[in-house]
This record gives structure tokens, C-alpha cells and sequence, in this order.
């Protein structure tokens, strides 16, 4: 069976080289670079993408081995409860290059002033300073050096003041990531002694766009990969899986120009606002919040994938209290619009082409629930006086998977860091000699976790309640009916 090749676009046009990508991972390809052969098509405009690999190593098979070309298979859950997959094989890549290894290739990019867009995802770490890194290094080893060397590449070579700079639209996990990203190349700048002109430059000519990006793709499909390319007829070690949803919010400021790439004109899930803060919050608070809240519920069932769970009607109707009781109304978006996202959410987690697995949801599950959890827990206290009674059980249910109360530990072995697990070998100590409410009150009390004190009367008594609920028999999914009753 031959490679996936142009020959598979049938009759799709190539599009002009005029992207610049950091980055060719899964997510990227299935996200960004879908969307933008998407708006070839739909918008009629011309974006190729030249990827570029940002560091050694990374996905094993070259693009160049397939003229660019690769397949996305988008699959989920309609809103009338379909089972969907579409196919797209993807024309926009143009070629691949290594930072690593086309270190002077990569920099000639810059200096073709037919490149307006930077596209990345280096990870969650990708943004950052590293003082070590310097300007004649070939190449600096982070990825912000790296496009400080680029932005001074196109400042020399296309005119100083006068040339044209790229609009910046990074997909890295972290807040404010456009913004970040500039600020790290600055430094950079300042460490580097560049001139005062180029940092203007830099800081005038250039956009630097955060954004917000939202949608699942679990890539390969190791275990259909056979029978799906005998259906295409053809092989494609590149191909990646993804769910229907995507959701991409770019935050446009008064200050910065309209985007180059109009990715949102025939894209009902791309979004430009001013401000991308409530969009970021109701991902955090409900997709997020919702995976951290059920996650300990789940491990201590027994249960593996997500979609399991929403198989349960008992924990579907949690979910559903949780959502539009302690979560949903403490959201600054109008009400209307959290609740089509909270439904959007449900299918999401029963997606029958995706199998999302608690042990892994559950990586530094306490850190987790700081960050997606407590801001709603602490207003739903604030507002209404009494301790969130769902999540109040997650809060029991963590702190029974972190200690061990639960019969299916060996299974599902704590993932966290190694002083976070002693603390909760030393709560469990507590609860051996001085009772279960003790060892809640250090639990609650703990600001290594919360950053405060959580501990108070009312609360204790919430999650004393739920850590015998949970323990003091197996534990299974349907019982959580008998927690909402009570």
C-alpha cells in the first residue's frame, strides 16, 4: 500500500509558504493546521505552513516523507447523539525543517517577508527564559532565543524599522501565552544588549496574540490504524485522531492590528474578543473542574476511561448537579452560554472514539483542584454559607486515593510529587492513632495545598461525612446517588 501523498488531496490546491510553525506534534496538527486548511478552502486564501522542529527528536516520521501531507480524523458525539468521524487529508503543510540541524535554512525564513504568521506549541515549558542561551548560538536551545534570533534576522535583512513583522499566535497551555512569549523575547533582548531600535520594533511592528485553545486529540490510533487505512487505501504514519469539538479564542486588543489570518470567518469555533479571560475561566472551571472533581469518584470505583463513567446515570446526575450548582453559576459568561457548554462538555466526555483515562487525569490531582476547583468552592461557601457538597465529596474522595483508603490502590499507584505523597503518608498516620476528623482537619489546613486555611467547622463535618461514605464499604459509581439523596 503506497504513502498518503498529494495525490490524495484530489485536486486541492498547495497553498503559498507563508507560516512559519514551531512545533509538529499531534495537537498542532490536528488543531491549528486543521483549521487553517479549513479556511483555505472555506475563506479561498493561500497560507502554506513551513513546519520547523523546535529540538531533537519528536515525532519519529518526517512530513517531508509524504509531500507534507497527512489525515485527520475528527470523532464524536453529535448534539442528537450521533456517533460522527469525518476524514481530512491535510494540503497545508508545505515542507518540514530542524532548527537543529537547519539552523541557517530556518533563519532564511524570516528574511522572506512572503512569512506574516508564527504558529507554535513547544509544551507547557516551551515559554520560558533560559539566561543560558545566547545570540550567536546555532541554534539557541529555548524556543523564545529561538525566535528572538529570528526577529532579528527579519529586522536586519527587510529593513530595520521599515520591515515587516509576524503576528504571533502560540498555542502553548499557559496563561497569557502571547503575551509571555513576547515578554521572554525581550528579555532576551536585553540580555543580548540589542539596540534600542530593535526592541521598538519588536514591540510596535510585531502582534503577539494570547489565545486560548481547547480540543482532545488523542493522535495515532494504534489499535484502527489497519483497518482505517484499508479503508483510505493508503498508509499514513502521520495520521491523528481528534474529537469533533475545537474551540480556539484569540484575544485581539485595541492596540494590536486585525489578525493576518482570518481564521474566524467561516469558523464558528474560532473566536476573536478583546479580552479571552471568560472564555479561560469557563474552560477551567467546567471542562477541567469537571475531569478533577469525578476523577478521585472514579478511581476509587474502580472504573478506567471517562467515557466509562458517563455510561452510569448515578454519576451523570452528579456531574450534572455539580455543573450547574456549585460551578455554573459562580461563572462571570451569561448562564445560557455555560449551560450549552456544560451540555457540549457531557458529550464530550462520552465520546465513544476516545479513551481518556482516569490514572492518567489524575497526575498531581491536589494541584489540580486548586487551580479548577477551589475558586468555585470558596465562592459557593462565600455566597451560600455552606460547604459545596459535591465537590466537598471530590475533596474526600482525593484525599482517600492520595492515602491509600480505597481497594484498588495497587491499581492506580498515586502520581505526584514525592514530598506531596509523604504529607499524605503523614495524614494517614493521623488518622491511624487520632481518628479521621483529625487527620481532615490537617488535611483542609495544609497551605502547601490550598495556599490557606480551608479548615472550619462546617467543612470538616462535609468531608469527614464523605471520607466515611466513601471508605467504610466498597465504593461503586451507583452509590453516588446515595451521596446527592442525602
Amino acid at each position: 500500500m503506497a504513502r498518503v501523498s498529494e495525490r490524495n488531496l484530489q485536486g486541492r490546491p498547495r497553498p503559498t509558504e507563508r507560516i512559519i510553525q514551531f512545533g509538529e506534534g499531534n495537537f498542532l496538527r490536528a488543531f491549528i493546521d486543521w483549521k487553517i486548511d479549513r479556511m483555505n478552502e472555506e475563506v479561498g486564501t493561500d497560507f502554506g505552513i513551513v513546519v520547523v522542529r523546535p529540538i531533537e527528536g519528536g515525532t519519529p516520521v518526517s512530513l517531508n516523507e509524504s509531500q507534507g501531507i497527512y489525515t485527520t480524523l475528527s470523532r464524536g458525539v453529535d448534539t442528537q447523539g450521533n456517533a460522527v468521524s469525518n476524514i481530512r487529508p491535510i494540503a497545508a503543510i508545505r515542507r518540514e525543517i530542524s532548527a537543529v540541524h537547519d539552523w541557517e535554512k530556518t533563519k532564511a525564513l524570516a528574511r522572506n517577508t512572503d512569512f506574516v504568521a508564527i504558529v507554535s506549541n513547544t509544551t507547557e515549558a516551551g515559554i520560558t527564559y533560559n539566561s543560558e542561551c545566547k545570540q550567536d548560538d546555532t541554534p539557541p536551545t529555548s524556543f523564545p532565543a529561538k525566535i528572538t534570533c529570528l526577529l532579528l534576522e527579519r529586522y536586519e535583512h527587510c529593513g530595520r524599522e521599515n520591515a515587516p513583522g509576524f503576528h504571533f499566535l502560540p498555542c502553548e497551555l499557559i496563561d497569557k501565552n502571547g503575551d509571555t512569549l513576547q515578554n521572554t523575547v525581550l528579555q532576551h533582548a536585553a540580555n543580548w544588549s540589542l539596540s534600542a531600535e530593535f526592541i521598538h520594533w519588536v514591540q510596535t511592528q510585531n502582534a503577539f496574540y494570547n489565545t486560548l485553545v481547547d480540543r482532545i486529540v488523542p493522535g495515532y490510533p494504534h489499535q484502527e490504524a489497519a483497518q482505517i487505512e484499508a479503508e483510505l487505501g493508503y498508509e499514513d504514519p502521520l495520521m491523528v485522531a481528534a474529537e469533533l469539538f475545537h474551540f480556539l479564542v484569540i484575544e485581539k486588543r485595541n492596540n494590536q492590528p486585525d489578525l493576518a489570518l482570518p481564521l474566524a470567518k467561516k469558523d464558528q469555533g474560532t473566536l476573536i474578543v478583546e479580552n479571552a479571560n471568560g472564555y479561560k475561566e469557563r474552560k477551567v472551571a467546567i471542562l477541567n473542574g469537571a475531569h478533577t472533581a469525578l476523577c478521585p469518584l472514579a478511581l476509587l470505583s474502580g472504573t478506567d476511561t471517562v467515557r466509562q463513567v458517563m455510561e452510569n446515570n448515578s454519576a451523570k446526575n452528579f456531574l450534572d448537579q455539580l455543573l450547574l450548582t456549585e460551578i455554573v453559576p459562580y461563572l462571570s459568561l451569561p448562564k445560557q452560554e455555560l449551560e450549552a457548554f456544560s451540555a457540549t462538555v457531557l458529550r464530550r466526555f462520552a465520546n465513544p472514539y476516545i479513551q481518556h483515562r482516569w490514572h492518567d487525569i489524575s497526575l498531581n490531582g491536589i494541584a489540580k483542584f486548586h487551580t479548577r476547583n477551589l475558586p468555585r468552592f470558596e465562592k459557593h461557601m462565600q455566597v451560600t454559607g455552606n460547604s459545596p457538597r459535591y465537590m466537598s465529596l471530590s475533596l474526600a474522595a482525593w484525599l482517600a486515593y492520595y492515602t491509600g483508603n480505597f481497594a484498588h490502590k495497587d491499581r492506580y499507584p498515586v502520581r505526584d510529587a514525592d514530598d506531596v505523597i509523604a504529607l499524605f503518608s503523614q495524614f494517614d498516620e493521623i488518622r491511624k492513632t487520632q481518628g479521621v476528623e483529625a487527620m481532615v482537619q490537617a488535611y483542609l489546613s495544609q497551605p502547601t495545598f490550598w495556599g490557606k486555611d480551608l479548615a472550619n467547622d462546617s467543612l470538616i463535618k462535609t468531608v469527614v461525612d464523605g471520607f466515611n461514605f466513601l471508605t467504610k464499604e466498597p465504593f461503586t459509581l451507583d452509590r453516588l446517588s446515595n451521596w446527592s439523596s442525602q
